[in-house]
């Protein structure tokens, strides 16, 4: 979303980079009646590639019994290539996840502000006391278009640890020492 670009931003976007998306989120009243607090999760995400222009979250609101789902269109998934190393370790997860960073409105409704498939992104605002970072799995058309897109701009180099570049060192110096 390009109110809170991810920390890649000064790359080159185009629209084969970005997804529109619908992001269901489902609050339910948890408690024992005396003590009550909302619990919130998102419970869908969908593609809403037919919309051409991104103009900033829209809600829908659907009311039930024990819970109300409100569902938000506008917000879009944009990859980034300094992202891709983030990317790639997410897809090879048991079950690769979107996350979804939700700002409160004034009403005490979650507002999505983000959506990213970069679990450091998720992370950088968990490290900034941000509370409201969700997740759901991802899917299998998502997990197919961020393969294209890493395979369009190239695998990821993967850093090595400080802990391997010190035995890959130790390694060099023995083996010069036999020279």
């Amino acid at each position: 979303m390009s109110a809170l670009p991810s920390p890649g931003a000064g790359s080159s976007l185009s629209a084969e980079d970005a997804w529109p998306m619908t992001v269901r989120l489902t609050r339910r009243t948890v408690g024992n009646g005396v003590w009550a607090c909302d619990s919130w999760a998102v419970t869908a995400v969908g593609s809403n590639r037919e919309a051409t222009t991104a103009s900033g979250p829209a809600l829908s609101v659907v009311a039930g019994a024990d819970e109300d789902h409100y569902d938000w269109q506008g917000l879009v998934l944009q990859l980034y290539r300094d992202e891709r190393a983030a990317y790639r370790f997410n897809l090879s997860a048991r079950t690769p996840r979107l996350f979804v960073y939700c700002d409160p409105d004034d009403n005490g409704r979650m507002v999505p502000r983000l959506v990213t498939a970069s679990q450091d992104v998720a992370a950088s605002y968990m490290d900034g006391s941000e509370e409201h970072i969700y997740s759901i799995d991802m899917p299998e058309a998502l997990q197919c278009w961020i393969e294209a897109f890493i395979a369009r701009h190239g695998e990821p180099e993967i850093q090595l640890g400080k802990s391997r570049r010190r035995q890959r060192t130790a390694k060099q110096k023995d083996a010069d020492s036999r020279d």
